[in-house]
């Protein structure tokens, strides 16, 4: 029997492999439970003894500002344009601005633009 397989049957080959998979998945497990209860990194939680809390002041409600509503337009122009492309406006999910880069922001300022 020497340098036979033990066994060709599919099913105990799935089953061990299976086994072992989850063996595994189970100590991986356990493994982080003890990492999240060890954790040296997690911040410790400093309760004085005697702190007054102070209630939350309230906010006055600004009436919108100019900046305000120019975004609403250009918000306003960017669906604009989206949905004569041909997208229905219930497809954009959000419109946000991106990181400028340091090269466009340079050749804005160079050609007086911005």
């Amino acid at each position: 029997m020497e340098g036979q397989a033990v066994t060709t049957n599919p099913w105990l080959i799935m089953a061990i492999n299976m086994t072992v998979v989850f063996v595994v998945l189970i100590l991986l497990g356990v493994l982080m439970t003890i990492v999240h209860l060890i954790d040296p990194t997690k911040k410790k939680k400093e309760v004085p003894a005697s702190a007054p809390v102070a209630a939350p002041a309230a906010t006055p409600v600004a009436a919108p500002s100019a900046s305000a509503q120019n975004e609403d337009e250009v918000v306003a122009a960017i669906v604009g344009a989206i949905v004569a492309m041909g997208y229905s406006s219930e497809q954009i999910a959000s419109i946000r601005p991106t990181a400028t880069s340091a090269k466009w922001r340079l050749e804005g300022r160079l050609s007086g633009r911005g």
